[in-house]
């Protein structure tokens, strides 16, 4: 027998990946609201980013059966969006829906 072998009482959950699904929305607000960060995002560009850019998108992390949302965060900046999706995706591949949710119930 090799590897690590499972407490008796312990009992491994399913991967979060298999309950969760993540990804990129707009954030919450009225269209003219998302313009206005899209024009922020953009200004924010064009000083190098001498002003702190808005965060235009949001990481939502949702369950598969029902689409209910478990998780919204704002992504950050427009170009680093997708490495915050990445690493949410990540973690969601390693860890179970209790370690995720531990996880980020603390950040």
């Amino acid at each position: 027998m090799s590897g690590r072998e499972p407490d008796g009482d312990a009992v491994p959950g399913p991967r979060a990946a298999d309950v969760l699904t993540a990804e990129l929305l707009p954030r919450r607000g009225s269209r003219l609201r998302h313009l206005a960060r899209v024009g922020g995002a953009f200004l924010s560009q064009v000083l190098w980013q001498l002003v702190p850019g808005p965060s235009v998108h949001d990481v939502v992390v949702t369950r598969r059966d029902d689409g209910h949302e478990v998780l919204r965060v704002p992504a950050g900046e427009p170009l680093t969006a997708g490495d915050l999706l990445a690493s949410v995706r990540d973690e969601l591949d390693r860890l179970t829906v209790a370690e995720f949710r531990a996880a980020w119930r603390d950040r």
